[in-house]
């Protein structure tokens, strides 16, 4: 066996060139279907997580399909249908204060959200505290996401690029302007004159303090207590009529609170495909995370299989060069395979030869070709990240420990099957035949 392994070596040595053309060849198929495979995992775990942190796997929007229909809204009513569903763990109602936002140059078109005190504990705030229930101005909580929203109004520059990036928004005040009822955006009933901008003098906007961020960067929401907004909004529009509300057919607003949605949280995410039909059949319109995850794997899935394909046919063109190589190899060593056999070597032995040197260059092939995929790995997650303006650090193409195994493993076995039969026709070779060659 020994003087087998030292005739290997010696043969691919003494054929520097073939040798590493074949060993360029399995390294760049190896790179590119590991590349490939990592790419698409990594794009299918960031997708993931950023669905899985923009709102819990566990909970179900529902929000009414006809704000025409009276018994269709969303009332305290609804929600305490929604608790007494079974499986059901908790119901928060959302009451929507539409209108802009404005910081310096840099507004922002998101709705401010009031939800009990019991969700706001749920989101928690990273920095600061949460907001109180008080009978003056909503206190905000903000979605660290937010910071992503704010545009510069004559640059479009996102305030998450600005200079200011990094400042924090504990104890700012936010500039809002309600919406109208007549689109546009109403006049404040209890805004001081100060708060009128020179490029806002028909807009007054009331300043709503900033004092806690939730920490999460892909939630883009502004949260407030809901007890506390639903006084602004009644002084926000004093004729009874409150953007946002639905009103009947006559025009007129109905009595109580219509919420805008309402997040339901099941006590497992097994439960919430059966919850969230019982909800769709009682007439709502239901949203969740699962059907987004399953609608991501599909695509990411897809996707998957299209790089994989593309990384497999480099893969077969290193097969192919193996197998050409080896092949090559044989009748270049005809008479070296004769005097073996006459010196007493075995087909098997000669067999065992030519299978172990295309087992050596898979494997040596399959070892660059994976510490190139790594090269590359580092070079596409900097990349990337900058241009995602992600946290410095973060990894988005990880290569798994099982990938690199089974990569290496496939490479060596793939490469002493190509080598097979060129293996069996030496093995074949009659010593006679070999020598007269």
């Amino acid at each position: 066996m020994g003087y087998i392994i030292r005739l290997s070596l010696a043969n691919l040595k003494q054929r520097k060139l073939r040798t590493i053309l074949t060993v360029l060849g399995i390294m760049i198929g190896i790179m590119s279907i590991v590349t490939m495979l990592t790419a698409g995992m990594g794009a299918k775990a960031a997708l993931v997580d950023e669905i899985e942190m923009s709102w819990d796997t566990r909970m179900i929007i529902v929000s009414s399909l006809d704000t025409t229909r009276k018994d269709m809204l969303i009332t305290d009513a609804v929600v305490t249908k929604l608790e007494k569903l079974d499986k059901v763990s908790a119901v928060y109602p959302v009451l929507q204060a539409n209108g802009r936002e404005k910081m310096g140059n840099f507004y922002g078109y998101d709705s401010i959200l009031g939800v009990p005190t019991e969700y706001l504990e749920v989101l928690g705030a990273k920095e600061g505290s949460l907001p109180t229930r008080n009978g003056a101005r909503p206190e905000l909580l903000m979605g660290t996401g937010f910071r992503r929203a704010l545009y510069n109004d004559k640059t479009w520059m996102p305030f998450s690029e600005s200079s200011k990036a990094e400042m924090s928004f504990i104890g700012k005040k936010i500039d809002f302007l309600p919406e109208k009822i007549d689109s546009g955006y109403a006049t404040s009933t209890d805004a001081d004159k100060d708060d009128v901008t020179d490029d806002d003098k028909d807009e007054t906007s009331v300043k709503l303090t900033v004092v806690g961020e939730t920490g999460n960067e892909y939630d883009y929401n502004i949260y407030t207590d809901i007890d506390t907004l639903k006084l602004y909004l009644k002084r926000q529009y004093p004729e009874g009529k409150l953007s946002g509300q639905p009103v009947d057919k006559d025009g007129n607003p109905y009595s109580g609170w219509a919420y805008n949605s309402a997040y339901v949280y099941v006590e497992d995410k097994a439960d919430v495909e059966r919850v969230s039909k019982v909800i769709e059949n009682m007439g709502f319109h239901v949203e969740n995370n699962l059907e987004t995850l399953e609608s991501v794997n599909r695509t990411i899935n897809m996707v998957q299989m299209i790089l994989g394909a593309i990384g497999l046919i480099a893969g077969i063109v290193a097969i192919i060069g193996i197998i050409n190589t080896m092949m090559t190899a044989v009748y270049d060593r005809i008479r070296e395979i004769g005097l073996l056999k006459m010196i007493g070597a075995d087909s098997d032995d000669i067999s065992l030869m030519f299978l172990f040197e295309s087992a050596l260059l898979g494997g040596v092939g399959g070892a660059l070709g994976i510490g190139l995929s790594f090269l590359i790995d580092l070079v596409i997650n900097k990349k990337l990240v900058e241009m995602m303006q992600m946290e410095e650090g973060t990894w988005l193409m990880a290569t798994p420990l099982w990938l690199i195994a089974l990569s290496l493993v496939l490479s060596i076995i793939v490469s002493m099957l190509a080598g097979a039969f060129p293996a069996h026709w030496a093995a074949r070779v009659k010593p006679l035949d070999a020598i007269a060659a």
